[in-house]
């Protein structure tokens, strides 16, 4: 059975496996993305993982789920980047061929790599179409049906749905922009809406564990849940998919706040109707196990 080796890098971690066909992961390697020190760092992480996974191993390619708009026909970033510092524009397949220049590279969207995952062996496996959405250090988008696939848009620009403006001239955005999605709703957003309650900083997790002990991360979850409610009943209006995924890191956290998103969503949408709201089912191993099947189909 064939082996290929699956990267999914994010603002906190690069998690890679070697995967089998059957989407099981057989070996895992990790680091500190340290997305902050810049595009050498993240790359140098990237490399690490590789070496690590191939060691011993019979792989026949690589995929990789990278943060931004990605051309996913030349396996570089566009000019969104993600929470990376220096990532945009950054050309990842030419890059790592430097140093694995005998074994093909493919280089895809991490939210679609998420999506790609759960319609193969997740979640999504029994959907005709939907959107997922995975809520981690930022919000990332994928918009796939059976009929079409992945969504990508003319420029790659499409199922950005981390930068649909949630608040007029609201928090600045890495992207440029202000008031996106991914600056309330992601672990980062809860987090500033702490801060910008407090003036003190919280890790996301332990905001949302302390909210019995702790008014203020109680509103901040409010905000949370009011804010999640309000972009899903948008996601529904503009696609009405047979149904919406969500994974990512804050996922982890949803036994405070998922119940009452979903609450939110019925009781405010315009006809909820009959669209499927559910959890990943891979999490943290999503972005790998999609990357890997990226790399099987272009084999």
């Amino acid at each position: 059975m064939k082996k290929v080796i699956g990267i999914d890098l994010g603002g906190t971690k690069i998690y890679g496996g070697v995967i089998d066909e059957n989407g099981k992961i057989l070996k895992i390697a990790k680091r500190d993305s340290k997305a902050q020190e810049g595009r050498a760092v993240v790359l140098n992480g990237i490399y690490e993982v590789i070496e690590e996974l191939m060691e011993g191993e019979q792989v026949y390619a690589i995929g990789l789920g990278s943060p931004g708009a990605i051309d996913v026909k030349e396996g570089k970033v566009l000019y969104i980047g993600g929470n990376i510092k220096d990532w945009p524009y950054t050309n990842i397949r030419e890059e790592l061929s430097k140093k694995f220049n005998d074994i093909p590279i493919f280089v895809e969207n991490d939210a679609n790599v998420a999506a790609i995952c759960e319609e193969w062996v997740g979640a999504a496996k029994e959907l005709d179409s939907f959107v997922m959405l995975t809520l981690g250090t930022g919000v990332g988008g994928g918009i796939y049906s059976k009929k079409s696939g992945m969504w990508y848009g003319k420029n790659y620009q499409g199922a950005e749905l981390g930068h649909v403006i949630l608040y007029p001239n609201g928090r600045v955005c890495n992207c440029g922009q202000k008031g996106c999605v991914e600056q309330y709703v992601s672990g980062n957003g809860i987090e500033k809406t702490y801060y910008e309650i407090t003036g003190d900083m919280m890790k996301g997790k332990d905001i949302f564990k302390n909210i019995q002990e702790d008014e203020n991360a109680k509103k901040a979850v409010e905000k949370y849940i009011e804010d999640l409610g309000m972009y899903l009943i948008n996601i529904k209006n503009i696609f009405d998919p047979e149904g919406i995924v969500i994974g990512g890191g804050v996922i982890n956290s949803m036994k405070y706040w998922w119940d009452k998103v979903i609450k939110y969503y019925e009781e405010n949408c315009n006809n909820a109707g009959e669209i499927k709201i559910i959890p990943a089912e891979y999490l943290n191993d999503s972005g790998m196990i999609g990357a890997a099947k990226v790399a099987f189909d272009n084999l």
